[in-house]
């Protein structure tokens, strides 16, 4: 008898936090699905319609327009390159800023150059 073995893998997957920052502060307030379509233009611009597919965001604060992407461990480099080469978003001149990239979820989470720590005065 002849057993056949298969192999299963699982696609790791990498966590962005980014930012998006305006030259002379363009937009003030841009809701999630703004932002999300900005994402998708700077993938679109680098690696074409396919690779819009391969990056979701899961957590969007309006106030910084700051967001946490998730991708696949082979889309990890380009979506690094399409964010860091995105320069314009109709027509207002424009940077995302990449703060962290992780494996794992819980560490962008605790980031220590976030945390604000109680200063007693003596």
């Amino acid at each position: 008898m002849k057993v056949r073995k298969t192999k299963f893998s699982v696609s790791k997957k990498y966590y962005f936090r980014i930012q998006l920052e305006f030259e002379n502060e363009g937009y003030k307030d841009i809701g999630e699905t703004m932002f999300k379509f900005a994402v998708q233009q700077a993938v679109k611009n680098l690696c074409g319609e396919i690779g819009e597919s391969f990056v979701d965001v899961l957590k969007y604060d309006p106030l910084f327009r700051e967001a946490i992407l998730v991708t696949c461990e082979r889309f990890r480099v380009q979506l690094h390159g399409a964010l860091t080469l995105f320069n314009c978003y109709e027509n207002k001149r424009c940077a995302f800023r990449i703060h962290q990239i992780s494996s794992n979820l819980m560490n962008l989470v605790s980031d220590s150059r976030r945390i604000g720590l109680p200063i007693k005065s003596v």
